[in-house]
């Protein structure tokens, strides 16, 4: 039976101020402006309306979510390559809520991809129209389509979900990202918390479990449809680049290329000096441009796994002098860093421009692009590129994940990557996503996904996960200090805890519980069977008895061994003593037991003799089956182990965060105090060391930079 969905409680003045960057609440009153450009025609089909308002026709995968969208109660789940036009379909929510005067919210996981996508919808239906949150900007957060960042909605739903009564639709943009550690939670806790009024546009990249996710959000929202699309919009070729040569990863059949295995593996071989020391790489920056520029895969998007690797990559190219645009290029460029430039209001932006952008390498079709860079400076980068003025772009994987600057060929550096915890290879799903940047759709028929063959990663490596299986998502769901204090400032702990279980991670473990239950019954079924044909001749207690002494033989002799090895070094400690003239030889402590021990392990072999089924001339196959007995049960008592820890785990962790919380002074008689309120809005992986150094008054006096 699904959960009864838990009413919060009306907010109280203990509950603290309004999140800050949280759009104010929006009136009945207000009126959504319709979409910028001429009047739409209305016609009895939205579909075909929207369809005319395009410049091209929509794809049957969006039709069909758009349909879905109309129809389904809860809303709809895309799963479709990057760059395949996924995003159509939230255009179609944006476009019907304009038409029915109702509000639309566009969450993305990065501000720079808000930004982006904040700009292209004011280009798209005006500034009044549309609105932008995130922890650096509030512009217009009452506007019909607001763009903001994931964590700003969570923030939101906590704060007061009345605010969201005029929200028809929620677009929740890279839903795979609740794959992702430590904030995949944020998408888990929007899914069971935001008003059921709304419905959800689920956008993600190909993903192999997408309806078990659909499934989940159904269950939380009363349905939910899906719409699975998994053909790319440009073909993509892969290559393996060694000594800055391109070989082709798979033949035309998709069939491993056995000349590029090959040659790989002699790469790897060869790259052993003697004593064993690595060489260089095979692989140079500016032979790899030189490279791509004569194979005509300019533009492409170099992928470096740091903001200081794409420094240094553009500082390298910088000293050779590297220069890839024409004259009329050169042109464009300085134009539209001029008009960036005029755009700036403030004097000190306006140096702090001059300074950080370096022109000369822009003039040339270089730059970089990750989140270290001021957002004036990114988004011009975005512009030059998606004009194809920009040539070569060192980026970090966050270019990867949504932001519209398709390139015809990408470059992965390195096929290693830190993870938070540890350097650790690409996964399949994250090459899918880097490489889903190659190929721009109605320009070029082909992208290029170039792997930049390192020594110390096997080719066979490489193989492995370019035709890895599609990405599973597996939920990262983790209560956390501010979480638990979030749901006690609203629900009862008996309704906090409800929540718990309503989330992806213990939907997935109840379906792990339901496997492991099927598979419990086959077990029981197998013991059952084994016993009821066991020969009545020997007692089968008689062979467990006999399994049971030789468990403890078995011990014993470990038992032994090590304290046998303690008792050479008690003899040789001794010799040493007799030797300084130090006393006599004494048995140590460590012999006597082993004495003890060994007459104990006869007294056990004698006792196993006595047993009837060592007797037995069919004694080897009855050990051979008791042992199976043996694996049989110790597998079932596993499996009700592991049931019993996974049906509250979520709960018992938000227990133990309670109890935490309680004993330092954040909650009293399970609601937040007033430090517990303050804390509540400190959003973070150290939320209570934050609020308590802050609340205790540890930074106060401190200077900006001490801070």
């Amino acid at each position: 039976m699904r959960e009864r969905r838990v009413a919060p409680r009306r907010r109280d003045a203990r509950q603290g101020p309004v999140v800050r960057g949280a759009p104010r609440r929006w009136s009945a009153g207000h009126r959504c402006q319709n979409r910028a450009g001429p009047a739409l025609k209305v016609t009895e089909n939205l579909t075909d309306e929207f369809e005319s308002s395009l410049p091209f026709k929509l794809d049957p995968f969006q039709r069909e979510a758009i349909d879905k969208l109309d129809s389904g109660r809860g809303g709809v789940l895309v799963s479709a390559p990057t760059s395949s036009g996924k995003t159509v379909v939230a255009e179609y929510a944006i476009f019907r809520a304009l038409r029915d005067g109702v509000k639309v919210i566009y969450t993305t996981p990065l501000k720079a991809l808000s930004n982006q996508k904040y700009h292209d919808f004011v280009r798209e239906y005006g500034q009044d129209t549309v609105g932008l949150v995130t922890g650096e900007n509030t512009i217009n957060d009452g506007a019909a389509v607001v763009v903001m960042t994931t964590e700003i909605l969570r923030n939101l739903i906590y704060e007061d979900p009345a605010r969201l009564d005029l929200v028809r639709y929620v677009v929740l943009d890279e839903v795979h990202y609740i794959d992702d550690f430590p904030r995949g939670s944020v998408w888990e806790e929007i899914v069971i918390q935001a008003p059921l009024g709304i419905k959800l546009v689920g956008l993600s990249a190909t993903i192999g479990n997408y309806r078990e996710i659909a499934d989940w959000m159904a269950e939380n929202r009363g349905g939910m449809e899906t719409v699975f699309h998994d053909v790319r919009p440009v073909e993509l070729k892969m290559w393996l680049a060694i000594h800055n040569r391109f070989l082709p990863l798979f033949k035309e059949d998709g069939g491993i290329d056995q000349r590029t295995w090959t040659k790989g593996a002699q790469e790897e071989e060869a790259s052993y000096r003697v004593g064993g020391y690595r060489s260089l790489p095979s692989n140079d920056l500016l032979h790899v441009i030189d490279e791509l520029k004569r194979l005509d895969m300019l533009p492409a998007i170099y992928f470096i796994f740091s903001r200081r690797g794409c420094r240094e990559a553009l500082q390298r190219c910088s000293y050779h002098e590297l220069d890839l645009t024409t004259p009329e290029e050169k042109e464009a460029i300085d134009q539209v860093a001029a008009e960036r430039l005029a755009g700036l209001k403030d004097r000190d932006e306006e140096t702090l421009f001059r300074r950080m952008v370096d022109a000369r390498l822009l003039r040339r079709g270089l730059a970089e692009h990750h989140a270290g860079l001021l957002p004036y400076h990114k988004e011009m980068v975005e512009e030059l590129f998606q004009r194809g003025l920009i040539k070569t772009v060192f980026a970090t994987e966050t270019l990867s994940l949504g932001i519209n600057m398709p390139a015809r060929a990408v470059a992965v550096s390195s096929f290693t990557k830190f993870d938070g915890v540890n350097f650790s290879h690409l996964t399949t799903g994250e090459l899918t996503q880097l490489m889903g940047r190659a190929g721009r759709r109605g320009i070029d028929v082909i992208g290029h996904g170039v792997i930049l063959k390192e020594s110390d990663v096997e080719v066979g490596t490489i193989y492995e996960v370019a035709m890895g299986p599609t990405l599973v998502v597996e939920s990262k769901f983790l209560p956390s200090y501010n979480m638990a204090l979030n749901l006690l400032r609203i629900y009862t702990p008996e309704e906090a805890e409800a929540l718990m279980q309503r989330s992806f991670g213990q939907f997935q473990k109840r379906l792990a519980a339901d496997q492991t239950q099927e598979r419990l019954v086959n077990v029981r079924a197998r013991l059952a069977d084994i016993k009821q044909l066991w020969d009545a001749d020997v007692p089968i207690e008689d062979v467990a008895q006999y399994f049971k002494l030789e468990d403890r033989r078995r011990s014993i002799r470990i038992e032994m061994r090590r304290l046998r090895r303690e008792a050479g070094s008690e003899r040789r400690a001794q010799r040493g003593r007799r030797r300084g003239g130090h006393g006599t030889r004494a048995m140590g402590g460590a012999s006597k037991l082993v004495q003890r021990l060994e007459v104990e392990a006869k007294g056990l072999l004698e006792r196993q003799r006595k047993l009837k089924v060592v007797r037995s001339p069919s004694f080897g196959e009855y050990l051979q089956r008791y042992g199976e007995i043996r694996s049989l049960q110790k597998e079932l008592e596993g499996g009700e182990r592991d049931l019993g820890g996974q049906m509250d785990e979520y709960a018992r962790k938000l227990r133990r965060l309670c109890r935490i919380l309680t004993e330092t002074g954040f909650l009293a008689a399970n609601r937040p105090t007033d430090k517990g309120l303050f804390a509540s809005r400190v959003y973070g992986e150290n939320t209570i060391l934050v609020a308590e150094a802050v609340w205790a008054g540890w930074l106060e006096g401190l200077t900006v930079e001490e801070l």
